[in-house]
């Protein structure tokens, strides 16, 4: 196996990986509570408010 092999190798590797990860993400798991999206500014967390002081 020659160096350039393994180079494309890998590369085709990450791509691929890269590829299935985003694909998931954005496609996959659309039906979540907290689905991502790239269209809404909202920050996500939440807020909460303190009960009182000592």
């Amino acid at each position: 196996m020659s160096r350039t092999d393994r180079t494309i190798g890998i590369v085709l590797g990450l791509v691929i990986g890269l590829v299935a990860l985003i694909l998931f993400v954005f496609g996959g798991s659309g039906q979540t509570i907290d689905a991502p999206s790239l269209d809404h500014s909202q920050p996500a967390g939440s807020t909460t408010v303190p009960t009182g002081q000592k």
